[in-house]
């Protein structure tokens, strides 16, 4: 469902006793106001309860995650590039693969490799936002233990081997020198 057809599904159209409000708007608001009038094709009061209709959905999502993690899971799903799998899974597939092949680990250092690229086209650059990013697939928890060192406390054992291996080709043309180096349950990043 796009989130247009949610605005109007939950909008209730009842005979409800409306009460008439005078709000001062900025130049800004009253562009943002003119855009979805065209859109929907409705009254500047519906767009206003839309927007708070939005609002309310938007504070509800944000008690469960905060905005910037849902935009990080928005931007990883919206181009059906990326899934969602319960750790379960995740730990029976490395469970299953236990030492791989070579031409599997080959393939996901060079995914960690075509992901450096895509992330500096997103303008994630940084060693610690590069971390940041990656932590919203629940891969492992992120621990930022000086600007030149972050620990990666693994979700589960299996898949250290798969986690290193991404960001060792992630990490192999990066501009500055990082080290990553396994300890149990584990990674630590360091930049020199």
């Amino acid at each position: 469902m796009d989130i247009k057809d949610y605005i109007v599904l939950t909008y209730p159209i009842k005979n409800d006793i409306m009460e008439r409000l005078s709000v001062s708007l900025d130049e800004k608001s009253i562009s943002t106001i003119k855009k979805y009038l065209t859109k929907y094709n409705t009254s500047q009061a519906d767009i206003i309860r839309r927007a708070l209709n939005c609002l309310e959905y938007i504070e509800d999502a944000t008690e469960k995650a905060p905005l910037q993690d849902i935009l990080t899971y928005i931007d990883y799903l919206a181009n059906k590039e990326h899934l969602i799998i319960d750790i379960a899974h995740w730990k029976s597939i490395f469970t299953e693969i236990k030492e791989g092949s070579k031409k599997f680990w080959d393939e996901v250092y060079t995914i960690g490799n075509a992901h450096r690229e895509e992330y500096f086209d997103k303008g994630i650059r940084e060693v610690k936002q590069v971390l940041g990013y990656v932590e919203k697939t629940n891969w492992y928890k992120l621990n930022i233990d000086s600007k030149q060192s972050f620990t990666l406390v693994i979700a589960t054992l299996e898949s250290t081997k798969f986690i290193k291996t991404f960001f060792e080709g992630f990490f192999s043309k990066y501009p500055q020198k990082v080290k990553i180096t396994e300890e149990y349950m584990k990674l630590r990043i360091n930049i020199s």
